[in-house]
């Protein structure tokens, strides 16, 4: 692990795509187009694995959510895995934000990310039982890198033709999905794949099994 930190600082994206696929993201891709690759950032994955994860709700972070079909719901959030689980059994999984405040393994993660793309990051650690969703269709202010790291999920998405872009901030209107009729696209990750979802796009998942993903969210540079 410590080998796998210290590579990490020259740029997360970097050491998952190599140098010339993580310069044409940046330069090409950000802000225009999903970009999915396999198996290439399987160096993240013991950055929350399942072990991780239980260490990570033995902290009792506060900015936890229990989510399930689309929202959050008012439940105390688990404390370790096997209350995850009792979560699990009834359709529920749980979303931690701002994570790295309470994991080194994740800190790492993210400052290492901070050094390929530069901005204001939003980290959440998504934990979605199998054959469920979390949230429901909805588009961020941000653009998402989304890293796979246990479990099988599948990833719906399309481009947002009926709302203005949004600032960090400012006012969402997810309900105005239901007018999109933009082509729909999916990505299905296993771990150590990574997805990555320019501001403003529509997405949502469901999980295939029991799933941990790491999503970063950078708002832009001014």
């Amino acid at each position: 692990v410590h080998i796998l930190l210290c590579r990490w600082e020259m740029g997360a994206l970097t050491d998952w795509l190599g140098t010339q696929d993580a310069l044409a993201l940046r330069t090409t891709l950000l802000g225009r187009t999903p970009y999915a690759v396999p198996s290439r950032a399987k160096a993240a994955i013991t950055s929350c694995d399942w072990r991780r994860f239980d260490e990570l709700l033995s902290q009792g972070p506060p900015d936890t959510l229990v989510v399930a079909h689309g929202h959050d719901l008012p439940l105390s959030p688990p404390r370790s895995l096997s209350e995850l689980r009792a979560l699990f059994e009834r359709g529920m999984g749980v979303a931690v934000r701002k994570p790295e405040r309470h994991s080194a393994a994740l800190s790492k993660l993210s400052e290492a990310f901070a050094h390929d793309i530069p901005g204001e990051q939003r980290v959440i650690v998504f934990a979605t039982p199998a054959g469920h969703s979390g949230f429901g269709w909805h588009y961020d202010a941000e653009d998402v890198f989304i890293v796979q790291t246990e479990g099988d999920k599948e990833y719906f998405f399309r481009p947002n033709t009926v709302t203005e872009r949004v600032g960090r901030g400012e006012p969402m209107d997810f309900p105005t999905y239901r007018l999109e009729r933009s082509p729909l696209m999916s990505c299905r990750l296993l771990p150590g794949d990574l997805l990555y979802l320019p501001r403003g796009y529509w997405h949502a998942a469901r999980a295939h099994a029991d799933a941990l993903s790491i999503s970063i969210g950078v708002f832009p540079v001014s």
